[in-house]
């Protein structure tokens, strides 16, 4: 049976998300729930800028950067290639774009003694499937090994998300392709090598084959000009409170460090030589949300005739399944469970072990021995979903065949508060959903 909430349930979603403004620590925030069939809520609070004293209460339409949310939807598009007979999971993507080729070709390993340290030659392939699912061998833009390459290298010294193709295709390799999970780049160089391997421009093929099919008219990775200004929200730095206990908010051009410099995005297009595949999307929690509902409805649809099939699926049946089952090598499963753990803060008897969280084609699976929750997560065991540095989380939960939106517009990362606000909002909408 399809979950509903109640007017009642509803309300009180609304009364928390306020509640969550009015604390002061967050500008807005955003959520929208979904069964396979209907949006069983959607609602805001908060304003477009809290930097602003005169800036009005957001909208549904006010657009958001998704960061590392982007993934989903190039996973989406490159499975939907997958589909068309142009690629399979197992194509080596080294053949379709030389400058990959190029920088598989040895695996870094850092610096010693002011010389390039190198692991050793690699000739083997860099799997589509490998790119899509964070074991492609490129390491995590903020980890040692990267942050030593680009204080070694004379090009590409920049971070990916300022959308620079030499900030990305300058960076080697730093791990074998396909042992080994880390939070890389692979969804960036999809991205980029796309025109090359379609011969189209990756804006225009997400607006023509999945926004548009699904109504996602406030989704792109360019959402600049006069449709645009007066309702783009802007990412504010919240470090620190002031005398009221309330978030002392800054401008992000104004932060310096790692944390905020290598987060910060062109804000024109002639700025952006490539989409960010990986982290570049803007978009709101109901566009999101019509993707989400999507994917869940046509994947329970596999094995439940009571959840009706789209009428037409974004994907084959086989990609939606690869959406919610684990891909990863059982080498790559410890810092798989070990990221996890850290995003979740899960600590001593609810710590995931290796196996207990994988990737999928797309996005992480949550997946406890015994199907037992874990702390205060909500969501069961076979969900999926992940999150983006400004605050935005999202799940698919098959077993309560419900999709889960939310969002902010703030950084740093990892901000508690964000992360007790998500906490919160997981634990109401599953009471409700239970009563």
């Amino acid at each position: 049976m399809s979950p509903t909430l109640s007017k009642e349930a509803q309300t009180q979603l609304q009364t928390l998300l306020d509640e969550q403004v009015t604390a002061g620590h967050m500008p807005s925030v955003h959520l929208t729930v979904g069964s396979p069939t209907s949006v069983l809520f959607t609602g805001r609070a908060g304003v477009l800028d809290p930097l602003d004293p005169e800036s009005r209460q957001t909208k549904p339409d006010d657009t958001m950067w998704f960061a590392s949310t982007s993934k989903l939807i190039t996973s989406v598009i490159y499975l939907q290639l997958v589909d068309r007979g142009l690629l399979t999971l197992d194509t080596d993507m080294r053949k379709k774009f030389a400058p990959l080729d190029k920088v598989a070709e040895r695996i870094w390993g850092g610096v010693k003694d002011g010389q390039p340290v190198w692991k050793g030659e690699y000739k083997g392939p860099v799997k589509l499937g490998w790119l899509l699912n964070q074991s492609s061998g490129f390491g995590g833009e903020f980890g040692d090994e990267v942050q030593a390459w680009k204080a070694y290298s004379d090009v590409g010294k920049g971070f990916v998300n300022s959308c620079k193709v030499e900030n990305l295709i300058n960076t080697p390799i730093t791990f074998e392709p396909g042992t080994h999970y880390e939070y890389g780049n692979g969804a960036e160089w999809l991205a980029l090598m796309f025109p090359t391997v379609v011969g189209e421009e990756y804006e225009a093929y997400l607006q023509r084959e999945v926004c548009g099919p699904l109504g996602m008219k406030e989704t792109t990775f360019y959402p600049f000009g006069n449709e645009w200004e007066d309702r783009l929200l802007p990412v504010r730095w919240g470090d620190g409170t002031d005398e009221g206990g309330k978030l002392d908010w800054k401008k992000l051009e104004e932060v310096k460090g790692l944390r905020a410099e290598g987060l910060c995005l062109p804000r024109t297009r002639e700025e952006i030589e490539y989409p960010a595949g990986g982290g570049g999307v803007y978009s709101t929690t109901e566009n999101y949300a019509r993707l989400l509902q999507h994917l869940m409805a046509h994947y329970l649809s596999l094995s439940d005739s009571s959840v009706p099939r789209p009428a037409s699926p974004l994907l084959s049946d086989a990609s939606v399944a690869s959406l919610f089952k684990g891909t990863l090598a059982e080498s790559a499963y410890q810092p798989m469970a070990d990221i996890l753990n850290r995003i979740r803060g899960f600590t001593g008897a609810d710590t995931l072990e290796a196996g207990e969280a994988d990737w999928t084609t797309g996005m992480a699976i949550f997946q406890p021995k015994g199907r037992a929750r874990r702390g205060d997560f909500g969501r069961h065991a076979g969900s999926v979903g992940w999150g983006g540095a400004a605050g935005t989380e999202y799940w698919i939960d098959p077993s309560a065949q419900i999709s889960v939106v939310w969002t902010t517009q703030m950084l740093p990362t990892g901000n508690p508060m964000v992360a007790a606000a998500k906490l919160e909002v997981e634990n109401l909408v599953y009471k409700l959903l239970a009563a």
